[in-house]
């Protein structure tokens, strides 16, 4: 069921252009626009068919859209974001995918009000370590859950049409402050890809020809782009750093107990583990089971 008559989205990468897609499968919208810097990336999005329409500048790309998804990297979603506004019409919604929101939030959700738009912050916690809108899929959000932030100065309208929105495209929405979210990402999307790639560093490479799908595994992530990343892990460095030392205590007693050949020590601390990894529902909901929020691979 139709919900605008023009989404623009700015980003198509994977996510922007999965969004574009789902879009598209679910008939939300009658035109989806999409804004690029690169032409060849425009000419790749009309291929895939995840819009009807590129611009080059967001002047014209934001014109009469009703909603204005903003899919960049977390270090650019704040400055595009108030250059959106600018031609962003009266009434309009905004929000973004950011992998951190406190940073994000506070600056774009005041902003809105000077402009006669709205902002709502969203994660959507779907992904792939592959950037491209050539990996674009029109199911990727769909049974993935989707965190969609809210603050004392959040437009209730705004909010539930973002939250409708994502729900239509598949997604599982779950509402917090923008706070809560970097607290929750921190330790089950930022920290796996931090030890994702400090395990891909750590191993000799003449080591990794005995690879087997153990390592490939656990080290998935860490093909990301390390640039995103850079970026993700620094706008939610306190946070971040928390997570970091959460693991470290988890980790290290599993090392004391190795250290003082302690097996009972050790298979109580994997146990533990075990049992947490096997609640684990890959973002799936069974009825009356909480979301479980798994780890993506993207902003």
């Amino acid at each position: 069921m139709r919900q605008f008559n023009r989404v623009t989205i700015i980003g198509v990468g994977l996510i922007g252009g999965s969004i574009g897609l789902a879009i598209k499968k679910n008939g939300l919208a009658k035109e989806v626009v999409g804004i690029f810097r690169h032409r060849r990336t425009l000419k790749n999005a009309l291929r895939r068919k995840a819009i009807d329409k590129g611009f080059m500048n967001i002047r014209d790309g934001v014109r009469n859209a009703d909603l204005v998804v903003l899919a960049t990297s977390v270090s650019s979603i704040v400055r595009i974001g108030l250059e959106a506004m600018k031609y962003a019409k009266m009434g309009a919604v905004l929000t973004d995918v950011g992998s951190t929101k406190n940073c994000i939030v506070e600056k774009l959700e005041k902003a809105a009000r000077s402009y006669s738009v709205n902002f709502v912050g969203s994660h959507p916690m779907a992904g792939s370590e592959r950037a491209s809108v050539e990996f674009a899929r029109k199911d990727l959000l769909e049974g993935s859950p989707c965190i969609v932030t809210k603050t004392a100065g959040t437009n209730k309208p705004a909010l539930k049409k973002i939250m409708n929105f994502w729900k239509s495209l598949g997604g599982y929405v779950k509402v917090m402050t923008p706070c809560q979210h970097d607290r929750s990402v921190a330790l089950i999307s930022h920290l796996p890809h931090i030890v994702a790639f400090s395990l891909a560093g750590a191993i000799p490479e003449r080591e990794l020809i005995y690879a087997a799908e153990g390592f490939k595994d656990t080290t998935r992530v860490a093909s990301s782009d390390p640039d995103l990343w850079a970026d993700i892990f620094l706008t939610n460095k306190k946070e971040a750093i928390k997570a970091c030392r959460m693991f470290e205590n988890s980790y290290n007693g599993i090392v004391k107990a190795l250290a003082k050949s302690d097996r009972r020590g050790i298979v109580k601390a994997l146990g533990r583990a075990k049992a947490k990894r096997d609640k684990f529902n890959y973002g799936k909901k069974t009825p009356g089971q909480k979301i479980a929020f798994g780890s993506g691979s993207r902003p």
